[in-house]
């Protein structure tokens, strides 16, 4: 190819390449410097913004699926009901980012710092959180079905009515957080941190608990249906209208539990929003003795104290 061939066809490249951008709506100069841009609404899919300066830009609505964006800074950004399916956020700064009703199912998160992000109502199916950030997150009403966050620091986390069946939350931080009303049918949970958390009027049918510590921890009206808590730690915790029904008990710490509805009080019924919110009708529904029926344990099972099991209960050997 002759120099001056190869010369007119680098430009057209150029030109070619400029012109996609500004079918793509994008400024001049952006990416790297996207600054406070405002994009709502544009059809992004594809596009390379990776190490892109995005802070405190506005991409709400936007079409951001397959976007590399990765060790971009979304700081502040607004991405609100933005489509990110299967976007590149690898190593990606999102501190504060509204991320609200965003869907986010495959996105690529390793190395993300997504401190005191809003997620609220997102969808994070299947999405792993390892080497991720998420002090402060906000994920009340998110749809985290089967999602990673096994050994996650999340204490404090807000999880209320989110939706994490068959979740992944092995040796989890979760000390303080808040869970209540979430789902979490089928999750794992071995060895995880929950102590002091709410889990109130959380589902958590056949849960895997196993040796996780829940000292402290308030599961007023939760459904543990066949859930595993072989060895758990639940000194303190509050069970008073829980259902335990043929959930394992064995090897689990009891001891100074509440089980019983004369047990309330109000500073039990005050603190969390998810039960002070509830009409009279529906604490008085609420409120009664724990169900234990069919538990199983074993001699190293610790009750609390004066505590007989029922008759209904079955001794493992």
């Amino acid at each position: 190819m002759k120099l001056s061939t190869l010369k007119i066809f680098l430009s057209l490249a150029i030109i070619a390449t400029i012109l996609a951008g500004c079918g793509r709506g994008l400024p001049q100069d952006c990416p790297p410097d996207c600054v406070g841009v405002a994009l709502t609404g544009k059809d992004l899919t594809g596009v390379d913004l990776h190490n892109a300066n995005l802070q405190e830009a506005n991409l709400g609505k936007a079409q951001l699926n397959r976007v590399d964006l990765r060790g971009a800074d979304l700081s502040g950004a607004s991405v609100q009901s933005a489509n990110l399916e299967k976007a590149d956020l690898r190593n990606a700064k999102l501190i504060g980012t509204n991320l609200r009703k965003a869907n986010m199912g495959g996105v690529l998160l390793d190395g993300a710092d997504l401190r005191g992000a809003d997620l609220d109502e997102a969808n994070l199916t299947g999405v792993s959180f390892n080497n991720v950030k998420l002090a402060g997150i906000i994920l009340d009403k998110a749809i985290m079905i089967g999602a990673d966050l096994s050994g996650a620091d999340l204490n404090g986390a807000d999880f209320t009515q989110t939706n994490l069946n068959s979740a992944n939350l092995n040796k989890a931080e979760l000390s303080g957080a808040t869970l209540s009303a979430a789902e979490l049918n089928g999750a794992l949970l071995i060895e995880a941190n929950l102590s002091g958390s709410w889990l109130n009027i959380a589902n958590l049918v056949g849960a895997n608990l196993a040796g996780a510590d829940l000292s402290g921890a308030s599961l007023i009206g939760a459904d543990l249906t066949g859930a595993n808590l072989l060895e758990a730690n639940l000194t303190g915790a509050n069970l008073i209208g829980a259902n335990l029904g043929g959930a394992n008990l064995s090897g689990a710490n009891l001891s100074g539990i509440k089980l019983w509805a004369d047990e309330i009080s109000a500073i039990d019924m005050g603190l969390d929003p998810a039960l002070y919110e509830m009409s009279a009708g529906e604490l008085d529904l609420l409120i009664k003795d724990a169900e234990i029926n069919g538990v199983k344990y074993d001699d190293r099972t610790i009750w609390p104290e004066d505590f007989t099991p029922p008759p209904t209960a079955i001794k493992q050997d």
